[in-house]
């Protein structure tokens, strides 16, 4: 008897708190249907963004444009506009041949101090030891972290997100996140039998979260600022029974949720059925899933005790005496029925959900996406181009006016079109055929209206800060030189910059920091944790890649042409980095050092071919500037005979005109002009001195050109 009032009160005190966890679950409830009902009006602006960069017009456009039996064509420039934003900006910030984050030690002050306490003669040894150790440290975290996010395939579901901020304005990441991964193993018995061993694995990686199920904290203006957020989930019964496996999971709960036979509709409106209308897909039923919300934010205390209760987890009273009222949480509810409830994992009680904008919004964490920036454009081209069909379709054929008093038809029927053989019979005899018909023809407004669309595709160029360079495409009148599209296209990446850094500060650091403060709590290994920095370096070393290559290229050319710069080079890393910056497989294209000897032994003992071009074209060069310096030479000297010639006429004219105003004879007059013949003699002398001179510098040149090729080599 005892025992059975034992479970029965056991079974009042289930059924106690599982109402406190229902009321609970019905606040949160209330709490994801205001930040809904909030975000109505983005979710309308969104539609319209798919529908513009699908090339699609509204319904009530659509019908408008059949009462009016106007044209219905669509010039859709918004898809090319948007895929061009979001291909230039993965591959500024996703290159193939390197990271865009790093991990570094923090400068701690704390090394110095325990290396000065060590003794002033060992201070610094003990110091330059603790770096290197920081360093060590620093390069295994990052190794870590990186193989973390390539399992969880970071990079693709980046290009995914950067695909949502280019088309609706947001972008989100959620990371860390715990996922199971089944790891394979084969091992082979000493009998020679093989066997697959499969172990479970949980390591941290990311996710991609659709904007259309983020609800965050409407209120907050970005995501540093929301108290809580909201993720959707729809899931069907197979993996509410896999989630229900899981840890801490209410199974009651997930029971009671199977169980109930007619479910109401969601809290919030699905506009899935919007979006498959919008591509060409036919809507299908949902009716099977379960609409399941996943609650990042403060929760009371006593409902986390609850759950913890109901779920059958152990922990200890004094668990919850350090806790606030409130505490920061995880949870998974669906309707009125709260399924699981847990502490946030994370120490520093961080959001997982990271958020890029395209365009930031100062009013809401939602930003603006190029559909949006471009929607005026769009709409200016799409008027014009239709108007220019139209008046193309009524321009092309004549309208002809009939006097009905002059002529009928046979047939006795008027039609709107005379048709090209439809006969009519002449009513009126005193009149001709010529007075009953005349025709009249539509002016052409095309070249008006391309102007137009000239104009608006300019527009869209400036609106979107998107030129067509940067596209890809190139106008007739940019310049053809490298260096001038080098400039160029830096220019046309100066907006593609601010998103890049809205990258690094908003998605990076947060995210690769989160994955830092994951692993110094949960890893195992001890090798790997310090005190470190990320290093989010997207908006630095891979925004210059281009201007990289070029001075790379200079500085290898300049080298190479001055003996003394070539042996201070190292060629083998300087042929490491050009192949880097090129985005080649240096180590497939590279002779190994037993080949490279090989074929300098076979070039010593034949000769060179190519070391016998270079030689010829360093003498045909030499040849060339020792020719165009004794050309420049004689040039001096006949300029400077002709100036000489020219001064003497002038001076011998100005000596005969002064002799006879002063009355005196033109040798006592070149006697005193003695000292004015000493100095042009003295400049004749000057450029004499000068044209040697060059010419003794034009052969130094040619002498260190030839001397330079073996440096080179």
């Amino acid at each position: 008897m005892n025992q059975n009032a034992e479970q029965t009160t056991q079974q009042d005190t289930a059924e106690r708190i599982a109402e406190r966890l229902q009321a609970a679950g019905d606040k949160l409830l209330k709490l994801v249907g205001e930040q809904a009902k909030a975000r109505s009006q983005i979710e309308q602006r969104w539609l319209k963004d798919l529908r513009q960069y699908h090339g699609k017009y509204t319904e009530q456009e659509e019908a408008a444009f059949k009462d009016a039996e106007t044209s219905q064509l669509y010039v859709n420039i918004t898809r090319n506009k948007t895929n061009a934003a979001e291909a230039r900006l993965q591959d500024m910030l996703f290159p193939t041949d390197d990271r865009n984050w790093g991990i570094k030690p923090t400068p701690v002050p704390e090394m110095e101090k325990k290396a000065v306490a060590a003794g002033v003669e060992a201070a610094n040894d003990e110091t330059a030891k603790m770096v290197r150790e920081a360093k060590a440290a620093s390069d295994r975290m990052q190794t870590k972290i990186d193989d973390q996010l390539t399992e969880a395939r970071y990079q693709i579901k980046s290009r995914d997100i950067i695909h949502d901020a280019a088309l609706l304005g947001i972008g989100i990441v959620k990371g860390p996140v715990i996922v199971g991964r089944a790891k394979k193993k084969w091992t082979t018995s000493p009998n020679g039998e093989s066997e697959l061993e499969i172990t479970e694995t949980f390591e941290p990686g990311a996710a991609r979260v659709d904007p259309w199920n983020f609800y965050p904290d409407m209120s907050a203006r970005t995501i540093e600022e929301a108290e809580f957020t909201f993720e959707h989930h729809s899931w069907t019964k197979k993996e509410l029974r896999k989630f229900a496996a899981l840890p801490g999971v209410i199974k009651s709960e997930v029971k009671n949720l199977l169980a109930i036979q007619n479910r109401e509709n969601g809290v919030v409106e699905d506009h899935l059925d919007d979006i498959r209308a919008i591509t060409g897909v036919d809507v299908v039923s949902s009716s099977n899933r379960y609409e399941v919300w996943e609650y990042h934010g403060p929760i009371k205390k006593s409902d986390l005790q609850d759950a913890y209760d109901l779920s059958g987890s152990d922990y200890e009273e004094d668990e919850f005496e350090d806790l606030d009222d409130e505490v920061d949480a995880v949870v998974f509810f669906s309707d009125k029925h709260i399924l699981k409830v847990v502490l946030n994992p994370m120490d520093t009680e961080e959001s997982p959900y990271s958020v890029f904008n395209w365009e930031k919004d100062e009013s809401s964490i939602f930003g603006f996406g190029v559909p949006y920036l471009m929607r005026n454009a769009q709409k200016v081209i799409n008027a014009a181009w239709r108007m220019m069909m139209d008046n193309a379709g009524a321009s092309v054929s004549d309208i002809i006016v009939v006097n009905q008093d002059i002529v009928t038809p046979a047939d006795g029927k008027w039609t709107q079109t005379t048709g090209k053989r439809k006969l009519y019979f002449l009513k009126d005899k005193t009149r001709t055929v010529q007075e009953a018909f005349h025709a009249f023809s539509m002016p052409n407004h095309q070249g008006e209206l391309a102007n137009i669309l000239t104009m608006a595709r300019q527009l869209a160029d400036e609106e979107t800060n998107l030129p067509l360079i940067a596209q890809g495409e190139q106008s007739s009148h940019v310049t053809k030189t490298s260096s001038g599209m080098a400039m160029l296209m830096n220019s046309a990446n100066i907006v593609l910059r601010r998103a890049v850094k809205n990258w690094d500060d908003d998605i990076t650091r947060p995210m690769i920091s989160r994955f830092y403060d994951w692993n110094m709590q949960f890893s195992r290994d001890t090798t790997i944790k310090g005190d470190f920095s990320v290093d989010a370096r997207g908006s630095s070393a891979l925004l210059v890649r281009e201007k990289q290559q070029q001075n790379l290229m200079i500085y290898a050319n300049m080298s190479a042409s001055n003996p003394e710069l070539a042996i201070r080079r190292d060629w083998e890393g300087m042929d490491k980095e050009i192949a880097k910056s090129l985005e080649v497989p240096h180590d497939k294209l590279t002779l190994t050092e037993d080949q490279i000897k090989e074929k300098r032994d076979q070039a010593a003992q034949q000769g060179n071919p190519e070391m016998e071009i270079r030689m010829a074209e360093i003498q045909m060069k030499q040849q060339q500037m020792d020719f165009d310096q004794r050309l420049k030479i004689q040039e001096l000297e006949l300029q400077i005979q002709f100036d000489y010639e020219k001064l003497q006429q002038e001076r011998e004219l100005k000596l005969a005109d002064i002799a006879s105003r002063e009355n005196i004879t033109i040798a006592q007059l070149q006697a005193r002009t003695g000292i004015e013949e000493k100095r042009e003699k003295n400049k004749r002398d000057i450029a004499a001195s000068i044209a040697m001179s060059r010419q003794a510098e034009t052969q130094l040149k040619a002498q260190n050109l030839a001397e330079g090729h073996d440096t080179y080599g």
